[in-house]
């Protein structure tokens, strides 16, 4: 007994070790005897894959033909049949026939299967393509994800002739969906520019969903890098198509495909669809398009503005162009989000000043808007931006808001806190109960700067935009006060108030008299 025909005996030993070693030294050895194929098919049969997998694996690299039929009954195995796939593949086109044959003689589960692993075998495409028919689309697409690891691995030569088999085919299953879609899958993924005018007709409305999503996808990878005009604007067209699937499957294609023109963006962001318009930002931002971002930023559109501007903002150099877009902002919501984005940029003396111009005439307008506008002068300049309320409040018809928010700014002088707060009594109800008075927000301020030290009697007494009803009222409370500070104020306003003629007069008297009882 020579040396191979004792490695051949150990494929039937009894420890396992041993079998598996002795198929896998024969792989190695290329010992092509009829006994040593025989011995490896019976124990590629075995029922314990880890036995029949190192037979099968050894039948591959012997090229084995007259193993072929055991090797297609391992690929119908979910253990063996990567193994089998590399062993069938090595064997190339002379495995074809028996493929076929058993090809045609397969129940839909094992034709599945089969066809899945037949892209790998050289020069079966053509079996690959007519494998689609009949199967369910689950099927067809991983047969179809086969094919695409073989293109990569195919010569421009090689696609091209398979584009023109895939070409051929497609004529044939118009009616069967599931086989049309994994045709046109197949036809993306060979990389063709060629491929695009066959795909194109699928992108119809005549179409249905399924199909014009995968013809769609196919252009993903047939158009390149620089992708035609006409197929372009075709799947510009279909962004905005009335069924969701085709119009998400087209923003898919688009985010990769290059080529979509920054203007037609911008077009696309004010579409009445949201979520468009936000890819369409997003496509923006990715593109660096600054000026149509900024645009975008000052628009009307809450959602669309502030998505502008975080994609605005994530732009290098970006200050100047969110300066230019607050100074024109026209909604709130805008306006806040541009403010808030200046706060983490620095910006020009002539960028504050362009803001400062900008939020002084708004301030007329809009406060809420105008407010948002300033804050960047306000980090700049605070005394000058309390210097420009302080102007505004004097000739605004309405100067509340911008009163408060000079006297609750760190920049308010106690006479802004008074003028606040003196245009606050000037509305108040001058409810003399306890509870109202409590709760009268001109009182409470009041009360503040009396206990800073503030010579608000004196104030109260030389303010004529005051009714004298509401110098008692703030008299009558301010003197009543725990705190003699303030107390203090309140006396001294109500003995002003004393030295006058009427009812006024006589009732801050009588409050006098009752405070020295």
């Amino acid at each position: 007994m020579d040396a191979i025909e004792r490695i051949v005996a150990l494929l039937s030993d009894d420890s396992p070790r041993k079998r598996i070693a002795a198929a896998v030294v024969l792989g190695e050895l290329g010992a092509k005897a009829p006994p040593v194929i025989s011995a490896l098919s019976k124990m590629a049969r075995d029922e314990l894959s880890a036995i029949a997998e190192p037979a099968v694996e050894a039948l591959g690299k012997l090229g084995a033909r007259g193993a072929l039929p055991v090797l297609l009954d391992a690929l119908e195995r979910k253990d063996l049949s990567k193994a089998a796939s590399e062993a069938i593949a090595g064997l190339g086109e002379d495995a074809l026939p028996a493929l076929r044959d058993r090809l045609a003689k397969a129940g839909p589960e094992v034709r599945a299967a089969l066809s899945g692993h037949l892209p790998a075998v050289r020069g079966s495409f053509a079996m690959v393509l007519d494998g689609l028919r009949g199967q369910p689309w689950d099927a067809v697409s991983k047969v179809a994800l086969s094919v695409r690891q073989t293109a990569r691995a195919a010569s421009p030569a090689e696609r091209k002739a398979m584009a023109k088999q895939a070409a051929s085919f497609i004529k044939k299953v118009r009616e069967d969906e599931a086989a049309l879609r994994g045709a046109i899958k197949i036809l993306g993924y060979l990389e063709l520019p060629e491929t695009v005018k066959l795909i194109e007709p699928f992108l119809s409305a005549r179409q249905s969903a399924a199909v014009r999503v995968e013809a769609i996808t196919a252009l993903r990878f047939a158009l390149g890098a620089k992708p035609a005009a006409k197929p372009l604007r075709a799947l510009i067209k279909l962004l905005e198509d009335a069924d969701s699937l085709v119009a998400r499957a087209a923003r898919d294609t688009l985010t990769i495909v290059p080529g979509v023109r920054p203007a037609e963006l911008a077009r696309l962001a004010q579409t009445k669809a949201g979520e468009l318009a936000l890819w369409a930002i997003e496509r923006l931002r990715a593109l660096g398009a600054a000026k149509e971002l900024a645009s975008l930023a000052s628009g009307a559109d809450r959602g669309r503005a502030e998505a502008a501007v975080r994609a605005l903002s994530a732009l290098p150099g970006a200050g100047p162009l969110l300066v230019s877009a607050l100074a024109v902002a026209k909604e709130e919501a805008c306006a806040h989000a541009l403010a808030d984005a200046l706060e983490q940029v620095q910006i020009a003396p002539k960028e504050v000043a362009s803001l400062r111009s900008a939020g002084t005439a708004m301030l007329k307008k809009s406060f809420a808007i105008a407010r948002r506008q300033l804050d960047a002068v306000r980090r700049a300049d605070p005394q000058s931006w309390a210097q420009l309320l302080r102007d505004a409040a004097r000739k605004a018809p309405h100067p509340e808001a911008v009163l408060e928010l000079l006297a609750r700014s760190n920049q308010a002088t106690p006479q802004d806190r008074y003028a606040h707060a003196s245009l606050l009594l000037r509305g108040s109800p001058l409810d003399p109960h306890p509870r109202a008075r409590q709760s009268d927000p001109a009182l409470a301020e009041m009360e503040k700067l009396a206990a800073g030290g503030f010579a608000l009697a004196v104030a109260i007494a030389k303010d004529k935009s005051l009714s004298g009803e509401a110098r008692y009222h703030a008299a009558f409370h301010l003197a009543e006060h725990h705190s003699p500070e303030v107390r203090a104020q309140g006396v001294a306003l109500l003995e002003d108030l004393a030295g006058g003629r009427g009812k006024l007069a006589k009732a801050a008297r009588n409050k006098l008299s009752l405070l020295r009882a």
